[in-house]
């Protein structure tokens, strides 16, 4: 079922010999149901405005009265007239109506109410507004609230069957470009890019090619996070590819931090130190380690002496035939004097080991204001620095990154 729902203004229901806002719409679309919002003042003509929708020929509407009398003091307060009529709307919605919102009659409140409500709901509404008979301002042009209604009726101008329509629909495509636009932006400063993805995928804001490329770079991203894929501007560099998996791992945690995920940070964290020390051993000392059941070892037929030094050391109850873990690896890295800057940025994460255990084996809370994710992230960047020959700052890739969707929405 049709509802046109309006409120009512001075020019309803007839002025200057046409039709007012409400009449003409009627009129037009013949809806089934017209629900009528009064104000106090707008009461007094109640009469006179069911006279003139039931004057239209052949029309029978089912004309229903709000319940709620909007009093005289809140008709020019718009957050009351946003709420009350936001109400009606909405109860109406759910009772899959299909709805027509009045945007011409009532108060100038009243219609930016409507105007808002009519841009800011995703629900089955279309609004119109009603040009004036003479295409222009209605300044000047006297009321005709004191004639007599028959009389108005009678000489209404409108009132055959070849009147000129005079509606415009309030599609809101402008208004709705721009809050959808503001809410991408608040998306990307949040670093919600699934989010921003999917509204994207929904809203075409911009031209098609521009829509086309943020959505590639956001589902590019999207999928490097959910399901550890390589990003592409990682996997077209010339790395190789377990470095590219270094660095893709570093800005996935990067992005964690943006987003204060503390909990998936701590977790990634030691993934990076141990991929790292695996990546820096491979390189510089390719026989050291050795792969069992996708498992690194050490290889102490050829270390001898390391695997005696871990054996010895009571701190880390290293055992023969031990897969290697952050700690040995820096255990190892030590006993080579290999890289210093390196063995220190290692230490200094594997000192959050303590809250990292809590969260990943003993499933317990953490407060953020426990662990620090800018160093942790920070010391992540130096490790990845020291395995792999950065050629540029990756450190500042989210903020470039947003930069490039910012200034795409802004054009």
């Amino acid at each position: 079922m049709t509802t046109l729902i309006s409120c009512i203004g001075d020019t309803d229901p007839i002025r200057n010999r046409h039709d007012g806002a409400l009449l003409h719409l009627a009129r037009v679309f013949r809806p089934k149901k017209i629900l009528l919002i009064y104000s106090e003042r707008a009461l007094l003509k109640e009469n006179n405005i069911l006279l003139a929708l039931n004057s239209i020929e052949g029309y029978s509407p089912v004309i229903k009265k709000d319940e709620r009398l909007i009093s005289n003091s809140e008709v020019f307060i718009f957050d009351k007239m946003y709420e009350i009529l936001n109400n009606v709307v909405l109860k109406y919605s759910r009772d899959d109506e299909d709805l027509i919102l009045n945007l011409s009659s009532g108060t100038p409140q009243m219609k930016s109410a409507l105007f808002t409500i009519n841009r800011l709901n995703d629900i089955n509404v279309r609004a119109y507004q009603v040009i004036t008979p003479s295409h222009s301002s209605n300044e000047g042009i006297r009321h005709d609230n004191n004639l007599d209604i028959n009389y108005l009726i009678s000489t209404n101008l409108d009132n055959r069957k070849d009147f000129e329509k005079r509606i415009l629909e309030d599609k809101a495509e402008k208004f709705q470009k721009t809050l959808i636009k503001r809410t991408m932006k608040d998306l990307l400063n949040n670093f919600d890019y699934e989010s921003l993805y999917d509204l994207s995928m929904r809203h075409r804001v911009l031209s098609k090619s521009k829509m086309k490329k943020i959505i590639s770079l956001l589902q590019d991203l999207t999928e490097a996070v959910k399901y550890q894929k390589l990003l592409k501007v990682v996997n077209q560099t010339n790395y190789c590819e377990k470095e590219k998996k270094l660095i893709n791992s570093y800005l996935i945690i990067l992005l964690q931090v943006n987003r204060e995920l503390v909990s998936e940070v701590l977790i990634r964290s030691k993934n990076i130190g141990e991929y790292a020390c695996e990546l820096y051993l491979e390189k510089n000392y390719p026989d050291l380690i050795f792969w069992k059941e996708n498992r690194p070892y050490l290889n102490s037929e050829n270390y001898p002496n390391i695997e005696d030094k871990l054996l010895n050391n009571e701190d880390i109850h290293y055992r023969k035939e031990q897969y290697l873990n952050i700690h040995l690896y820096i255990k190892i890295l030590e006993e080579l004097n290999g890289n210093e800057e390196l063995i220190e940025s290692l230490n200094k994460l594997s000192g959050y080991n303590q809250q990292r255990n809590k969260v990943a084996h003993g499933l317990s809370e953490i407060s953020a204001s426990q662990v620090n994710v800018r160093k942790i992230v920070n010391l992540c960047y130096q490790i990845v620095s020291e395995c792999v020959d950065l050629t540029e700052d990756w450190s500042k890739f989210y903020d470039q990154f947003n930069n490039k969707i910012s200034i795409m929405l802004d054009e």
